[in-house]
């Protein structure tokens, strides 16, 4: 029997990081037995959770590790789990440890009040047309979700009634801060027919309160007055901010039979008052219309759509799954509303569970739904609900995404089929490659930084040998062989040694430094004060200084507020603007809070991610040993400082030595293949694209636009399908503004990565699109999902259009547009010609843009030369495509 056991709290509390470890004493064997475990005991212990669900312990995907020892936190949900249980494993041996998590304290709510909508006790009855706050009052329930359900009163006494059951209005959520949820309600002119339903109430006032589920019960607010229509109200004004929406409660309310319509009231008169057009609310319930409560387990959703006014209108309605940092798009279709509340049935059982989730996920689809009126571009949002993945249609072969990727017909291929493929660019980072980088950081920190690095590596393109190595080279010594993160970087300078910014180098700036700067080399403490060293940050960093527009600082305290922070010292108002593109998918804004950058390891090696992304060194950093010049200048300036052996160096060099000593051969950048070709012939039944990520089959086909890095010149399209390239000509996919794939507006050019299509026959006859219509294309994969997701960019398309200022034709070269890609008027027509073709095959046709360093080879695989019309171009403020 073996004696391999795991050693550990087996009643944790919920939010409290617990350790785990395996015992360590050799287990009893003889001289001359050969045991497995005997075996196994020098090999690495491997560290799984598992969960009960319906009888069965199920494996989750997140929580694996490997160490002597790790630690686990549990969350909240942990508390509903059925059972949990750790298990290690070394060789052939196996522990387990069963878990049961208790919360950190006893949840409760203490009070709801109903306010107006300045947050005060309302001092006179309230109209259709004001806003009603519900404010929650919590103790132990800090950024939990509550959710409030509004009610008119039509029964005697306080508290809910089961009589009123019938007069549910609407269900909104809200999160608790600091003690507190606030949930607004609108009070709409609509809600009036729902008071009325048992008669007229006595005074002409209806009476409204709100109720909190929690724990099983109830738990009500005091009712408030509210005038019935026939009294004269408070004029309706402006727009409602869109509260994020929870599913309703029983009974919601449906369609009612029309009635005859009332004569419209004479001008002036407050019977009716008038109401803006738009959607009131979107939420999600099951097929009996009930809320959904827990995961819900059912093939189909009913999502409900609210509004008024629209009777008529189209809307675009999109369902997503949610991720940290960009949304799977599940469903996208157009409807017109045929009534005030609109239901719309989604068949879950039909969507393949490829199109959503990531690697990581758990057994459970965050979604949620996203509505737009396509004629004022208001959106509204449903909230999420969790939807057990088993529901969905299962993929038909075990790829992640249902087009077909080259190199996926013989699995012992592994990525040969892709050029420049290495198996080891996207095997994940493991703890035990960080040891050797970071001596003397504990496990668990560790476990965090490879786990959330592995996490993200692909969606953010730092997914090869050389981005990792890199990466952790700059860290080692911006964070230390602990790896301990810096909450801000500090200004507890020596005055002389200001003169490393620019700003302290003028005549005045000398004078500052005097002035705020330390006296003496040493000793460095008690040293700058606080208030010294913000303005030391701000003279440096914040305008006038001329850094500060290199770095998008604009305010006064810009320089102190996105000083450095994290594992490289990310600084820059324009760095946590970029940012935050990815962080608000989880509600974390670093621009409003950029300490949290320094508060979180996860968060500090997300950001790090990042920014390689943002200043391309994702790409840089491939096949280069060369850190100090090619590297380092994007990071950080290079200043004096001491090696590990206490000699006189400088930042650029300890980063260099880094690379070259430790983190290149942790990550065996020797032998990394990445950027080796590796030649696919495109034979029939196998055209790809160019970077053969992806190639057709019988029911697919392919747009591939491939362009340049630098986006001022043309680069190709190519349609293709399993038998033949079908169409070939130029493109260009070149913003206005910038080359960003983030930008709004109009200005940046068009997105990397998959896009679904669809052809309309619209702007025709357009100077800025030609005669041949529009192939809309909405973001599946990479940077193409996250720029046209829910709030950001749409409207991207393959058109034509002028080349020259007047007249619709091919005279001049490819003009700019607003993130979209033109090609030429004649190329257009067939291409849509052709694309109308092998859509009436039944086909499904996908766009694939990427990006080459050069064209060159492009063109001479494709047995093409470069446009002779073409230019390059400049981006423009006042650029119009």
């Amino acid at each position: 029997m073996s004696d391999f056991k795991i050693i550990g709290n087996t009643d944790p509390t919920v939010g409290k990081e617990e350790f785990y470890s395996v015992n360590t004493f050799l287990p009893s064997v003889l001289p001359f037995q050969n045991t497995a475990s005997n075996n196994s005991f020098e090999q690495p212990v491997k560290w799984e959770i598992h969960i009960l669900e319906n009888g069965r312990w199920r494996k989750t995907k997140e929580n694996d590790k490997i160490g002597k020892k790790v630690s686990y936190t549990f969350l909240q949900k942990s508390l509903n789990r059925k059972g949990i249980r750790i298990l290690a494993r070394r060789g052939e041996d196996v522990a387990r440890l069963n878990i049961t998590t208790h919360p950190a304290e006893k949840p409760k709510i203490e009070s709801i009040e109903l306010l107006n909508k300045n947050g005060e006790k309302p001092t006179k009855t309230l109209s259709y047309g004001q806003t009603l706050k519900a404010r929650v009052h919590c103790l132990h329930m800090e950024r939990h979700k509550v959710y409030v359900t509004l009610w008119e009163d039509d029964a005697n006494g306080p508290g809910h009634n089961k009589a009123n059951e019938k007069n549910i209005i609407k269900t909104l959520s809200g999160v608790v801060k600091n003690g507190k949820a606030d949930v607004d309600f609108l009070l709409s002119p609509s809600f009036a027919k729902i008071a009325r339903q048992n008669g007229p109430e006595e005074g002409k006032i209806h009476e409204y309160y709100v109720t909190v589920d929690f724990n099983k019960d109830k738990i009500a607010s005091n009712n408030v007055n509210v005038n019935d229509l026939e009294t004269p109200v408070a004029p309706f004004k402006g727009k409602v901010s869109v509260q994020q929406q929870a599913p309703t409660k029983p009974k919601a309310p449906v369609q009612q039979p029309a009635e005859p319509k009332a004569k419209t009231p004479a001008s002036g008169s407050s019977s009716a008052p008038k109401v803006k057009a738009e959607i009131t609310r979107v939420h999600i319930t099951n097929t009996s219309k009930q809320p959904i409560k827990g995961t819900h387990k059912e093939k189909e959703i009913m999502v409900w759509i609210d509004s008024q006014g629209l009777i008529g209108k189209e809307i675009r309605f999109k369902l997503y799954d949610e991720d940290y940092l960009s949304n799977d798009l599940l469903v996208d279709q157009k409807f017109k509303i045929t009534s005030d509340i609109f239901p719309v049935t989604v068949h879950l059982d039909r969507i393949l569970r490829s199109k959503g989730g990531i690697n990581g996920e758990g057994a459970e689809q965050e979604l949620f739904a996203d509505v737009e009126v396509i004629d004022t571009k208001q959106h509204a949002k449903s909230a999420v609900v969790d939807v057990d993945a088993k529901v969905f249609k299962p993929d038909p072969v075990e790829s992640t995404n249902k087009v077909a990727k080259v190199g996926e017909a013989d699995k012992n291929e592994g990525k040969n089929g892709k050029k420049g493929a290495c198996d080891e660019c996207t095997k994940p980072i493991t703890a035990k490659q960080l040891i050797d980088i970071f001596p003397k950081a504990d496990s668990a920190k560790l476990e965090k930084v490879a786990a959330t690095y592995t996490k993200y590596m692909k969606d953010l393109g730092m997914d090869t040998c050389w981005n990792k190595a890199h990466l952790f080279a700059q860290a080692r010594v911006e964070s230390g062989l602990s790896l301990d993160l810096k909450e801000g970087e500090g200004f507890n300078y020596y005055y002389e040694s200001l003169s490393i910014f620019k700003a302290f180098q003028s005549e005045e700036g000398k004078e500052k430094a005097k002035l705020w700067g330390r006296p003496t080399v040493k000793p460095k403490i008690p040293g700058v004060s606080l208030e010294n060293q913000k303005k030391i940050a701000n003279w440096a960093y914040s305008p006038p200084a001329k850094k500060a527009k290199e770095i998008g600082n604009t305010e006064a305290n810009d320089g102190w507020n996105y000083r450095g922070r994290g594992l490289v010292q990310v600084t820059g108002k324009g760095f946590y603007e970029y940012c935050n593109l990815y962080t608000k998918k989880n509600n974390l804004d670093v621009v409003k809070k950029p300490d949290l950058i320094g508060e979180s390891i996860e968060l500090s090696i997300l950001s790090s991610m990042i920014f390689f992304k943002w200043k391309n060194l994702n790409t840089i950093s491939n096949k280069t040993h060369d850190v100090i010049n090619k590297i380092c200048p994007k990071v950080g300036n290079d200043v004096a400082l001491k090696d590990e052996k206490g000699n006189p160096s400088s930042n650029h060099k300890e980063k260099q030595r880094a690379f070259n000593d430790i983190t290149s051969k942790a990550f065996k950048i020797d032998k990394c293949k990445w950027g080796e070709k590796v030649e696919v012939p495109k034979t029939k039944g196998k055209f790809s694209t160019y970077d053969n990520e992806y190639s057709a089959d019988s029911k697919t086909a392919y747009i591939n636009v491939i362009v340049p890095k630098d986006r001022r010149t043309e680069g190709l399209f190519v349609l293709f399908d399993d038998s033949e390239i079908v169409l070939k000509g130029y493109a260009l996919a070149m913003g206005t503004v910038n080359d960003n794939f983030f930008e709004r507006n109009g200005k940046g050019s068009t997105p990397t990565g998959l896009w679904s299509s669809s052809y309309s026959k619209t702007h025709i006859g357009e100077a800025s699109y030609g005669d041949h219509g529009l192939i809309h294309i909405n973001g599946m994969t990479g940077d193409a999902k996250k720029a046209t997701a829910p709030g950001k960019r749409d409207g991207i398309a393959i058109h034509s259009g002028h080349t020259t200022k007047v007249g619709i034709n091919d005279n001049g070269p490819l003009m700019v547009t607003y993130g979209c890609v033109r090609v030429y008027n004649a190329d257009m027509k067939k291409l849509v010609e052709n694309y109308n073709t092998i859509k009436g095959k039944g086909k499904t046709i996908y766009v694939y843009v990427e990006e080459v360093d050069s064209m060159d080879d492009v063109y001479k695989d494709y047995g093409m030369v470069a446009d002779p019309k073409d230019k390059r171009r400049n981006y423009s403020k006042n650029a119009k495509q």
